[in-house]
């Protein structure tokens, strides 16, 4: 985005906030709504801010996890439980009319720990060869992906699975409490094997920068580069949702001017195991819960009154002081675009907005 329309882009979304703008705010008509009517529809970040469109979901089937990863800060939400069949269901429904672009099947919890979760992926997976939804994946540790899993997983061309690993060895079972790198290891390779060729489902892993050197990081590129679809970096965000590291990030990586405004808010809604509806991914504690899935339906808690009020904060940049937003840098982190050559060549680190994304290189494609 330029600098002229980013300009625009902040002074616009003040006029929202201030005057309530049909679709996001409202119904109210203003003089600077029918102005500014022509360049929403020009520009697609407009477009978002005027017509919230849901377009990514997280569905939670538990919020239970069989590790205690160190940096993890979803270990005081309170109660543990199971979604419903009930409301597994309904929900998927309810993802498939809305013709969702893309169902995670996680959120807080490991989901394999799910008893019903083959029958659950079966039963997103019709949804979405019916039409309904754009792609389901899900992210997972690892630890219980066994043979069983990965023979589903490649039989029902489930989208993708992103396997959360961090570091090699006991690099990886130091920080990830509980998980055992090995194993791990086994039945990553036993899915890439199963899926040989096919192209379905892509094979991600990602790694959360912390409690590691930047040689410990490259020596897990180099293992894993040429044998999974790509590795991706992702900011440790401290339990106050500040940003730690910012500070020590190696002197040749730039940042730009954070976005206007957090997305979140605007194309996506994540729902917890019991229902409860938020709007943030690092509302760990699920205080700023937005509707109850047992009670509304998902468009009603989308197009309610306390979703409007989130994105009239996001928009304002003014958060309750309890609010999980109100300290948050993880919308702000903004890597200057860039594509760097590592491992003498045999892969690259590609730098644009939150996450650094590890490739392989064309000529070892």
């Amino acid at each position: 985005m330029t600098q002229k329309i980013e300009s625009y882009f902040k002074k616009a979304s003040k006029v929202y906030a201030k005057k309530g703008v049909k679709g996001l705010f409202g119904s109210t008509k203003t003089k600077a709504r029918n102005a500014l009517l022509p360049s929403i529809y020009k520009n697609r970040y407009l477009r978002r801010m005027h017509h919230p469109k849901l377009e990514t979901a997280f569905l939670e089937l538990t919020n239970n996890c069989n590790l205690r990863c160190k940096m993890c800060n979803w270990q005081s939400r309170g109660e543990n439980g199971y979604i419903s069949r009930l409301l597994f269901e309904s929900c998927i429904d309810q993802f498939a009319e809305i013709k969702l672009g893309v169902l995670n099947l996680q959120f807080g919890g490991e989901s394999l720990l799910h008893p019903n979760f083959k029958d659950f992926l079966r039963y997103a997976i019709s949804k979405r060869d019916q039409g309904g939804i754009g792609s389901v994946g899900i992210t997972d540790n690892g630890m219980l992906f066994d043979q069983s899993i990965a023979d589903l997983f490649v039989s029902l061309k489930v989208d993708w699975v992103n396997f959360s690993l961090d570091g090699l060895g006991e690099v990886n079972d130091s920080i990830r409490l509980g998980s055992k790198y090995t194993v791990i290891e086994k039945n990553i390779k036993y899915l890439i094997e199963k899926r040989g060729s096919a192209k379905k489902p892509i094979i991600l892993l990602n790694m959360v920068d912390t409690g590691k050197t930047e040689a410990q990081k490259m020596e897990f590129y180099r293992e894993w580069v040429q044998l999974v679809d790509g590795i991706e970096l992702i900011p440790c965000i401290l339990p106050n949702n500040a940003w730690n590291g910012k500070k020590t990030l190696v002197s040749d990586i730039e940042l730009s001017s954070p976005s206007a405004f957090c997305h979140y808010p605007m194309d996506t809604i994540i729902i917890c195991w019991n229902g409860k509806a938020i709007g943030c991914c690092f509302d760990t504690k699920i205080d700023m819960v937005l509707g109850d899935a047992n009670k509304e339906t998902i468009r009603q808690i989308w197009d309610g009154s306390k979703f409007q009020q989130l994105r009239k904060e996001v928009l304002t940049k003014k958060f309750p002081i309890n609010s999980p937003c109100y300290n948050c840098e993880f919308w702000k982190v903004n890597f200057k675009p860039k594509d760097k050559l590592i491992l003498d060549g045999k892969a690259r680190a590609e730098y644009d907005g939150t996450i650094i994304k590890i490739r392989k290189t064309s000529q070892n494609a």
